[in-house]
């Protein structure tokens, strides 16, 4: 299946439709079979939801490829069959994990297992000289791949946050991989961009308007290590602070999300460790910090996929940078800008000891006067925490 010469806008067009048609499948099934996300704790939601949204995800990103993509020559599928199998071992983790919590040590394990896999793909970071024979370019991927999927899942803390955010960050991928010709084109790594912002668009309608169905685990998990892997899988630079800088651009949202929350937590003193940080679950992501500063739902969500947008430009800008004084100039800009966001949600008074940013906030967004933290301020189980 090809349109004009154009296998990506089938397999856009496939995954967004079988993503699409498969969310209401599973939500029947999940009701049935009472597989739903229960609201407690540090949890939101009012009603039990359906959370076997990142199963729809990865059938119609999987399909997409297989069924638009089948007179392509096998050779070229054999790092894609590697990275669905790290696929297929991180969703099933993360779907025991909705269900039945999983010892952190576990999902490390079941991480660290998925990566070896892919690797021996020939999915890897091409960082340092050797590649998949270099041990550090191995330990590379892993801290990478460990860090972006520990992020994603730390990013679904509200409706539409995690997939529009890495659909946003697919498309980044896309233009990136498109190249400016044949020569510089990245056809396959343009191919699993599109068919995952296909499968997370299909998904955003059930989820962002109304909150049928969630991610969970299963979806976040899979997204975060299918991203960074994709990240990992392509040709960023031959310089390799560049190749460092673009994949790190590019997640920005999740990456800053994980970032922001556990320094400000420190720097702050709602903990008093760097681990106590990590494991600490309270509403004080990027979205819950919108929100204390006056903005709806919808517009912090909204913010929160403009600083992808910014983030996925900044990221093209300096591929397209030969100078290395020149983009780590832009580079430096870009770090500015994330330190002024850091410091304005700053004042966003979500913790118990921020009535010092109440000046910045109109009476109306104020804490009563003996007002408690919100409800879920505490310590969660395990590092990587699920909605």
């Amino acid at each position: 299946m090809d349109i004009g010469g154009y296998p990506q806008i089938a397999i856009l067009l496939v995954a967004w439709s079988i993503s699409d048609l498969l969310m209401p499948v599973l939500i029947q099934v999940s009701r049935r079979r009472s597989w739903l996300d229960r609201p407690h704790g540090h949890k939101t939601h009012q009603e039990p939801t359906p959370v076997l949204g990142g199963v729809g995800i990865f059938i119609a990103v999987a399909a997409s490829l297989a069924l638009t993509l089948q007179t392509k020559p096998s050779e070229t599928w054999f790092p894609i069959v590697g990275l669905f199998l790290g696929c297929f071992l991180v969703t099933v983790l993360g779907l025991i994990d909705d269900f039945r919590p999983i010892n952190a040590v576990v999902k490390l394990g079941v991480l660290v297992a998925a990566t070896v896999v892919i690797s021996r793909f020939d999915v890897c970071a091409n960082i340092l000289p050797g590649g998949t024979s270099n041990p550090l370019n191995v330990a590379i991927t892993l801290l990478w791949i460990v860090g972006v999927t520990s992020a994603t899942n730390s990013l679904d803390h509200a409706n539409g946050n995690t997939a529009g955010s890495i659909a946003i960050a697919c498309g980044s991928i896309f233009v990136i991989a498109w190249g400016n010709s044949a020569e510089t084109s990245q056809s396959w790594l343009s191919y699993l961009a599109v068919a995952i912002a296909g499968g997370c668009l299909g998904f955003l309608r059930h989820n962002l308007f109304g909150g049928r169905i969630f991610l969970g685990d299963n979806g976040s998990f899979l997204l975060g290590f299918l991203t960074a892997s994709c990240l990992v899988f392509a040709r960023w630079s031959d310089d390799p602070i560049k190749a460092f800088l673009m994949p790190v651009m590019i997640l920005t949202v999740p990456l800053f999300d994980i970032s922001l929350s556990t320094i400000l937590r420190i720097k702050n003193g709602v903990v008093g460790s760097v681990r106590e940080a990590i494991v600490y679950c309270g509403k004080d992501h990027l979205t819950h910090r919108l929100l204390a500063l006056g903005l709806s739902p919808r517009a912090s969500v909204l913010a929160v996929y403009s600083l992808g947008i910014v983030s996925g430009a900044f990221a093209i800008a300096i591929h397209g940078i030969e100078s290395r004084i020149s983009y780590l100039s832009v580079t430096a800009a870009y770090l500015v800008l994330l330190v002024i966001i850091g410091a304005l949600l700053d004042q966003a008074p979500v913790h118990r000891n921020s009535r010092r940013s109440e000046r910045f906030l109109p009476p109306r967004l104020r804490w009563p006067a003996r007002a408690q933290a919100p409800r879920g301020d505490g310590r969660k189980k395990n590092p990587v925490a699920s909605r």
